[in-house]
């Protein structure tokens, strides 16, 4: 990928890079600022959304602490979508090898731009699965099928498994083999080693279960993570951020190309032509931006809010009588022109 495919994913890894920084500057001074199972300042705590409900569970009591982290998260949620899988969890990143070199391959072939001409010019033929997911998109004011709701998959099944673990253990279990709890303790290991000279073979075992994690289980976060499913469940009612296909910018739309970089972009499995055919819908959007960054047309874009006739279409098979989903979005992408 050139430098402008990049740039998102670099800013990304700078911020996840600075939390951990964060992090490790919190247990050096001994500030008590914690890590993202359990972060605070003196009496401002929040834990990790998966981790209070298991605590919740555990306890068979309402935990007050508990039961405002998972407040705060779903409210973090609604506004922001799941931000925190892309732009805070280090996990992401270091099960993210495969996931760069699709995306790598994904914008190499974008590069190589079909021809514009509308004249009739020959493009690469959709394929049949391709005609099926579009099929009926040209009639229809908003992308084909429900773009809200959860899609349940294997990672809610594992968040079920969690829970369930913990009702009958009564205490978290998944929290013993939690990837990125199992980063910051061995974040914290790594600097009491070389701080004090404290050798434990606690360090050797814990890198040996992220690397477990990571390498054998490539894709951790979009088939297994249970907190990325939890966090999907309360992103069911988030309006704000989502991606947004110009349709008459799109080679795969507008010309008939065939062009999928997008929805091989995305790490979450988002198929924008048509969102019922994608893994996921629009609630597991973790705002990473990886589809407008390959997308050779900036046909995609991340408003603020959906343009009015996006929503009024949203939910309805039917066309809805006056509406011009292409007109809403120029407006919404606004700066957002030709680079």
């Amino acid at each position: 990928m050139n430098e402008n495919k990049t740039r998102t994913y670099r800013l990304r890894l700078v911020i996840a890079l600075a939390v951990i920084a964060v992090v490790a500057v919190g247990y050096f001074t001994v500030t008590g600022i914690g890590n993202l199972c359990g972060i605070g300042f003196e009496s401002l705590t929040l834990l990790c959304p998966l981790g209070a409900l298991m605590a919740l569970i555990a306890g068979k009591t309402g935990i007050p602490v508990a039961v405002v982290s998972v407040l705060a998260a779903l409210a973090l949620c609604i506004v922001l979508g799941k931000v925190f899988c892309s732009w805070v969890c280090p996990v992401h990143f270091l099960s993210g090898k495969k996931r760069r070199r699709d995306l790598r391959a994904a914008a190499s072939e974008a590069e190589q731009a079909p021809p514009k001409e509308a004249d009739g010019a020959a493009v690469a033929p959709l394929t049949a699965q391709e005609q099926a997911a579009l099929s009926g998109c040209a009639s229809c004011a908003s992308p084909c099928g429900k773009s809200a709701g959860v899609k349940i998959d294997s990672r809610h099944g594992v968040l079920a498994a969690a829970l369930g673990s913990t009702l009958v253990f009564g205490f978290p279990v998944f929290c013993l083999v939690c990837p990125v709890g199992l980063t910051f303790t061995t974040v914290l290991l790594v600097m009491r080693l070389f701080a004090f000279g404290e050798t434990t073979w606690t360090i050797i075992a814990f890198i040996a279960l992220i690397a477990a994690e990571v390498v054998l289980l490539p894709r951790w976060c979009a088939k297994f993570c249970p907190l990325g499913a939890l966090l999907s469940l309360m992103s069911g009612l988030n309006r704000t951020f989502r991606p947004h296909l110009n349709r008459e910018r799109c080679l795969a739309e507008s010309r008939g190309a065939s062009c999928d970089a997008c929805v091989r972009a995305c790490p979450e499995g988002i198929n924008l032509h048509a969102i019922a055919a994608g893994e996921t819908t629009l609630a597991d959007c973790s705002k990473c931006r990886a589809c407008a960054d390959v997308c050779p047309e900036h046909a995609i874009t991340f408003p603020l809010l959906a343009p009015r006739a996006a929503r009024t279409s949203a939910g309805s098979a039917e066309p809805v009588p006056g509406t011009d989903l292409d007109e809403g979005l120029a407006f919404a992408e606004g700066a957002d022109t030709d680079r």
